[in-house]
């Protein structure tokens, strides 16, 4: 079920007996969960009437249990079980017996005073189950995965509206290649820069290269991309930032040896037909990170990423070993890149 229309029934007081959450974008899952709260539950009675679980530590049946319960001084009551790892192909370390039969029967006739959430940060469910086959039939079903690209800055522009400002794409776009693609991240410096700039105001490019907080590991992939557009003058001067901020070489290091892993790992699997979604599944990383990877990736051949990896695992070496001044180590690297990247 499309996560809009579930909202809108939800505020229209339309609640289904059983929802299935799962996907990766945890933060509009607690999004969701929060409007539930707040919809289904009369605040003075939260907690007598809402009961949230973790489906690792508490058994299915004793929480189908409380899901039958009727609710004490108010209509509704409200169960969360997180970490539903029965409806997907993993088992974690648990003895606590997930009992699918017992959740099968509560969905031949759920009671209609309750509405139970089942909530799962895996990618997908596992279909095969006749549990999950079931469920798909009889619940909601509301996929929450990573958002990229259109998507992704919409969704920045309607929290710049949630906080009474507004941004544009481009800015939107700026935002999100600053401060990076995780959405409570973003959320902060959204509401950040709309408490900045005012009601009713516009966040610019000047807002956001004021107040736009970054990452480490945002520098490091800023500078590879100074790297790969051949501005060399630009990378060393953000190499030197972040050193002056106190940041310890053999870090800055690291991180370059992830992000040029990733370059690597983007060109060899591009080529065999894996789509964005596909490979930021593969390699654990977010899809708008691999969308960028693979626009950094066009610059270096495969052989010239294995090389400077190999660069890398070396200089790590010395540097830790005390045989190169560490500072210089990280200029001939990234003059060393730079060269590569014609090649």
């Amino acid at each position: 079920m499309p996560l809009l229309s579930a909202i809108r029934e939800i505020r229209q007081k339309q609640f289904s007996p059983i929802y299935v959450l799962y996907g990766p974008e945890s933060f509009l899952a607690e999004d969701f969960l929060a409007l539930a709260r707040k919809e289904m539950i009369d605040p003075e009675y939260t907690d007598l009437n809402m009961s949230v679980y973790d489906c690792t530590e508490t058994g299915l049946s004793e929480i189908l249990q409380d899901a039958e319960t009727l609710p004490f001084m108010g209509e509704h009551r409200l169960v969360i079980a997180r970490q539903a790892y029965f409806l997907t192909g993993s088992k974690p370390s648990t003895k606590v017996e997930s009992d699918p039969d017992a959740l099968l029967d509560y969905l031949q006739n759920p009671p209609p005073y309750t509405t139970l959430i089942l909530h799962t940060e895996a990618d997908k469910l596992d279909e095969r189950k006749k549990l999950v086959k079931t469920l798909q039939q009889k619940a909601k079903v509301i996929p929450f995965p990573l958002l990229k690209d259109g998507d992704l800055y919409g969704w920045v522009e309607r929290q710049a509206g949630k906080y009474q400002a507004k941004i544009d794409r481009q800015q939107a776009m700026k935002l999100v290649e600053r401060v990076g693609a995780e959405l409570r991240l973003l959320d902060k410096e959204i509401e950040k820069m709309a408490l900045f700039v005012g009601v009713g105001e516009s966040i610019t490019d000047d807002v956001i290269e004021l107040l736009g907080a970054r990452t480490l590991e945002q520098d490091v992939f800023a500078l590879i991309e100074q790297v790969a557009s051949g501005r060399l003058d630009k990378a060393l001067r953000m190499m030197y930032d972040c050193m002056k901020t106190g940041e310890e070489p053999i870090k800055l290091l690291a991180l370059l040896a992830r992000q040029f892993r990733m370059l690597l790992h983007v060109k060899q699997l591009a080529p065999r037909g894996y789509s964005q979604q596909q490979m930021a599944g593969m390699i654990k990383m977010h899809p708008y990170a691999v969308k960028k990877a693979m626009e950094q990736a066009r610059h270096f051949s495969e052989e010239s990423l294995k090389k400077l990896l190999g660069i890398l695992a070396e200089e790590d070496f010395r540097m830790k070993s005390g045989q190169v001044d560490k500072r210089l180590a990280l200029e001939l690297f990234i003059a060393r890149a730079h060269d590569e990247r014609t090649k």
